[in-house]
C-alpha cells in the first residue's frame, strides 16, 4: 500500500489582522496515489476547561488527481482579515490552525495541523472589529432591576423543591431546588428591595467600545426615599473568563477574574431623604487587556460593576457590560 506523508510550511509563525498567510503544503509520496482533494483549512478554535467552539473556517483545494512516486509543492495563501486574536488565559484559550488533508479512497486520509498566532494590527482603523463573534448589545444608560418574565424560572424551582418535599418523593432533590430557587430569586430582586430605600438608580457608561489603555467615564446617580445610611458606594472594572463543560445534567460553569479593580465613589455616611446622589468616576482599561470574545461556551466577558452597599438591608447591585476591541 501506498503511503502519503503531508506537511504544512508557513512563511512564519506570527501574523497580524489585515496580514496574508502564505506558505506550501508538501507531500511525499512513495507509490501511486489517488487523491479525491488535497485541501487545506484555516480556522480558529478554543480550548481549555469549556466545550470547544470555532469559526472563521476557510477551506481551498489545492489539488485532485494521480500522484506518481516523488514530491510535491502546492502554494496557499488566507487572507486574515479578522479576529478573534490568538489568546491564552486560565481556562480558555484561542488559536488559530492550519489543516491539510488528502481524501485517499478506501484508506485513512493523511492530515498534518500547525497552529500560528494572529496579533492585533499595529494601526487602528475607525469602525472595524477584531472580533465580529461578540454578540454586544448596547447598555451605555439604562433603567436597572428589568422585571422580565424570566424571572419566574426560579420560583418554579423553588415550588418544584417544595412539592417534592411536601409528597415525600425526594426530601434531598427537594430541598436543594428550594434552596437555589430562593437564593436565586433573592439575588434577582436584591436590587428592587434596596431601591424601596436608595429611590430608582441609574448607572452610565461613557463609552460602548473600548481599546486597551483608554480611560472612560462611568456614574452613578439615585436620590433616597428616606433618611439613609450606607457603608459605601462603589464601582469596578472587571475582566473574567467563562468556560462552559458539557451538557444537560453534567453541565458546568468554570469562571475566573483575570482583572479587578475596584474604586471608592462614596465612604460611609448618612444620607439626607431626597437628597440627589450624583456621583462620577474615571476607569481605565489595561494596557495588556484581551478582547472581548462570546461563543455559548466560551467568552472573554469585561463588565462595570455598581454596588451601594446598605447597612442590615439587601445591598444595590448592577453590572453592565462593556466592549474591549483590538
Amino acid at each position: 500500500m501506498s503511503k502519503c506523508d503531508i506537511t504544512v510550511i508557513p512563511q512564519k509563525n506570527n501574523y497580524k489582522v489585515g496580514d496574508t498567510i502564505k506558505g506550501e503544503v508538501k507531500v511525499v509520496v512513495d507509490a501511486e496515489c489517488k487523491c479525491d482533494a488535497l485541501t487545506i483549512e484555516k480556522y480558529w478554535q478554543t480550548h481549555g476547561k469549556g466545550n470547544r467552539s470555532s469559526g472563521c473556517l476557510e477551506v481551498d483545494t489545492l489539488f485532485s488527481g494521480v500522484w506518481q512516486p516523488g514530491v510535491y509543492v502546492y502554494s496557499f495563501s488566507f487572507e486574515l482579515k479578522e479576529g478573534p486574536l490568538s489568546y491564552h488565559g486560565h481556562i480558555i484559550n484561542i488559536d488559530w490552525y492550519l489543516n491539510a488533508r488528502a481524501d485517499i479512497p478506501w484508506r485513512f486520509d493523511p492530515a498534518a495541523e500547525i497552529d500560528f498566532i494572529l496579533e492585533k494590527s499595529e494601526e487602528v482603523i475607525s469602525g472595524t472589529d477584531s472580533n465580529d463573534d461578540f454578540n454586544y448589545i448596547d447598555r451605555k444608560k439604562i433603567p436597572l432591576n428589568d422585571q422580565g418574565w424570566w424571572k419566574l424560572f426560579p420560583l418554579i424551582f423553588f415550588v418544584i423543591g417544595l412539592v417534592l418535599m411536601y409528597t415525600g418523593e425526594s426530601l434531598f432533590v427537594g430541598s436543594v431546588f428550594t434552596l437555589v430557587g430562593a437564593f436565586i430569586f433573592y439575588k434577582m430582586i436584591q436590587s428592587a428591595f434596596a431601591e424601596r430605600k436608595l429611590g430608582k438608580v441609574l448607572c452610565t457608561v461613557e463609552k460602548e467600545d473600548c481599546r486597551p489603555g483608554e480611560n472612560f467615564n462611568a456614574s452613578i446617580m439615585f436620590t433616597p426615599r428616606e433618611n439613609l445610611d450606607i457603608n459605601s458606594v462603589t464601582v469596578k472594572l472587571l475582566g473574567k473568563e467563562i468556560a462552559v463543560s458539557g451538557s444537560g445534567t453534567n453541565k458546568s460553569t468554570h469562571t475566573h477574574a483575570f482583572f479587578e479593580e475596584k474604586l471608592a465613589l462614596l465612604e460611609k455616611k448618612a444620607l439626607p431623604k431626597d437628597f440627589p446622589v450624583d456621583r462620577k468616576c474615571q476607569l481605565k482599561v489595561p494596557d495588556v487587556a484581551p478582547a472581548s470574545f462570546y461563543q455559548t461556551d466560551n467568552k472573554i466577558e469585561w463588565s462595570v460593576v455598581f454596588e451601594v452597599d446598605i447597612p442590615r438591608w439587601p445591598d444595590w447591585y448592577n453590572k453592565l457590560p462593556i466592549k474591549i476591541i483590538n
